[in-house]
């Protein structure tokens, strides 16, 4: 059928599709941090290290990446991504570069420990040429899937408090807000005032 999505892990050959789609999808928080090369500081980020690819799954529409999900659950690899970040910022950015990429990322990265009753979104993206076709609900239930699968009791996620377009798409997914965080490093880094943390109960 023409159009439908189709879901799928993730795999080596989309290392530089999920890049460019991570730069496009969140410009305001790899731009200040990755600076003027974030697209091929994620690039080589996902090469070396291949905890994010197992932890993501892939909307396809007739062969085309057109969205991502990136799931943290109980059986997800340990993560390394300080480690691959670090050579990553090194290769395209020096030294000096790849410190600043890293203390800024310590300073705005929310550092969600996951608990044991709960998968948690790290990250959800659409292509923005695809958005309004039912991708980003497909990935939703997705992760509400993978959830039931894991046993868990909560599906939870993290969103800036100002992207409204996002609240809302969770809001009608049945995902509601647990606490809201104010950030001045936040805001001084990428514009946004805070974040919310939103959990949905897995049933």
């Amino acid at each position: 059928m023409s159009g439908q999505i189709k879901l799928r892990p993730a795999i080596r050959p989309d290392t530089e599709i999920l890049a460019r789609l991570w730069a496009r999808t969140f410009p305001d928080k790899f731009g200040p941090i990755l600076g003027e090369k974030a697209e091929a500081v994620l690039t080589d980020w996902l090469r070396l290290s291949g905890r994010h690819l197992q932890t993501t799954t892939v909307a396809e529409i007739e062969d085309t990446v057109v969205g991502f999900i990136v799931l943290d659950t109980p059986a997800a690899p340990h993560p390394d991504d300080g480690r691959w970040l670090w050579h990553a910022l090194q290769l395209h950015n020096g030294i000096f570069g790849a410190l600043r990429g890293l203390i800024l990322m310590a300073l705005i990265d929310s550092h969600h420990q996951r608990d044991r009753d709960e998968v948690y979104i790290e990250m959800l993206g659409v292509a923005s040429g695809w958005r309004g076709r039912g991708i980003a609900r497909a990935l939703m239930g997705h992760a509400e899937a993978v959830a039931k699968c894991a046993g868990v009791t909560w599906l939870t996620l993290a969103v800036v408090c100002d992207n409204r377009p996002a609240i809302q798409l969770y809001d009608k997914q049945d995902f509601r807000i647990r606490r809201q965080q104010h950030s001045l490093v936040l805001k001084w880094i990428t514009g946004h005032p805070g974040y919310l943390e939103m959990a949905k109960a897995v049933v």
